[in-house]
């Protein structure tokens, strides 16, 4: 394992970054440098040699819908883990069984927060979560929780889950102009966090943040008005740990496009506007994050506006970034026709501090089901099948040492 941290650190020494406008997703694809002649490289400085990259994980499993709380599968998702050695680990629709799992399988090298976003969810294997209905969670048949992970490669402290809101009249109209349904069960929302604490930035403190905001969408735009404010209350809630000098990492599913919208939400989507920083292009937001994906232009869609390009005398990136999410092996109630059928980003990874604008990666793929000879399972229709409908998507952020 050693020798494969090492390994990583040196690629990451030669290749960090691709300039802006390029994507950077050959920077990280299966934790390697990028070999593509086309992607100009930033090379490392003096001032490299006081930073860390800092490695991050996201990745909304499926855990339930897509895999029933199983475990089988996990090995393929610790392959992954493995040979990228990110410090901080952000898993999204895990079931408990699937927490445990990965709780045994990396004792001793990670440390792992839980915290359910549904207690009575059936979708993990169980069928009957009525028990988990009183008040008292102390009987709770935790094998119907499902939520949120939290992981970090050191100790973690402070937990802090923060209240996100969102939870009255949670609704879903699947079709523009089409019945609207309550959401059953209703979702609790809190983004879960933790101070990690890193060998590889022992003059730091590193918070991390698993979050998933509220999904579905209406013609009346009530989802979007709670996501909207969803993230909004994360990102000012976080003010005071950047302001008392931690770095700061948000990961997760946003249910969000970075800027464009769709057939029933604005053209200028303002959920992501908490995040992204006031020079990011298009139009910039009110955040004070960097995203991983931000020199990806995948996702630009206003071909009016020009590229996204950098700008005198700082740097900026896009509001855009290669497609997280698909629905080609699931059916995918929560999306628009349009997304179902294309897939879009809803994933992120948001650095509160890099030592340059432009020291930022990020490279989201999909994982795919194996047998026991280790080839693709297939769907009916012949495609592969994978083991979740989100990318595997993983980070690098150069952050000071000090």
């Amino acid at each position: 394992m050693r020798r494969i941290l090492a390994a990583f650190a040196v690629a990451l020494a030669v290749a960090l970054m691709a300039g802006l406008g390029h994507g950077g997703a050959g920077l990280l694809r299966d934790g390697r440098a990028a070999t593509d002649t086309d992607r100009p490289v930033t090379r490392t400085t003096a001032a490299d040699a006081a930073s860390v990259g800092l490695r991050t994980v996201s990745f909304n499993m499926c855990g339930g819908q897509c895999n029933h709380g199983e475990t089988v599968h996990l090995e393929q998702v610790a392959t992954k883990i493995g040979a990228f050695q990110p410090h901080l680990l952000m898993l999204q629709e895990v079931c408990w069984s699937q927490h445990q799992w990965f709780k045994t399988r990396y004792a001793g090298t990670y440390e792992f927060g839980f915290t359910p976003m549904l207690t009575t969810y059936t979708g993990c294997g169980v069928s009957d979560c009525s028990v988990n209905a009183d008040s008292d969670p102390a009987n709770d048949d935790r094998r119907c929780w499902f939520g949120q992970v939290v992981a970090a490669r050191g100790a973690l402290s402070n937990p802090d889950e923060i209240a996100l809101g969102g939870e009255r009249h949670q609704i879903n109209q699947k079709d523009v102009g089409g019945p609207i349904t309550r959401v059953r069960p209703e979702r609790k929302f809190a983004a879960l966090c933790y101070d990690a604490a890193l060998a590889d930035l022992p003059g730091r403190v590193v918070k991390g943040c698993s979050v998933h905001l509220r999904a579905f969408h209406d013609d009346a735009l009530v989802n979007l008005r709670a996501r909207t404010a969803q993230a909004a209350r994360l990102a000012s809630d976080l003010d005071g740990d950047i302001a008392a000098g931690k770095v700061v990492v948000v990961a997760g599913d946003f249910n969000s496009t970075p800027e464009n919208g769709n057939s029933r939400v604005p053209r200028r989507s303002p959920t992501m506007n908490a995040f992204y920083r006031p020079e990011t292009q298009p139009g910039g937001g009110w955040g004070v994050f960097y995203e991983a994906d931000q020199s990806d232009q995948r996702m630009w869609g206003f071909p009016d506006e020009g590229p996204c390009t950098p700008t005198s005398p700082q740097p900026t990136g896009c509001r855009s970034g290669e497609r997280t999410v698909t629905d080609d092996d699931f059916v995918e109630a929560e999306a628009p026709a349009e997304d179902a059928v294309e897939g879009t980003k809803y994933d992120y990874i948001f650095y509160s501090e890099l030592t340059s604008p432009t020291k930022i990666s990020g490279d989201p793929s999909y994982l795919f089901l194996k047998d026991a000879a280790g080839r693709n399972v297939k769907n009916p229709d012949g495609t592969d099948k994978r083991i979740s409908d989100h990318a595997f998507y993983q980070a690098v952020g150069q952050v000071s040492a000090s």
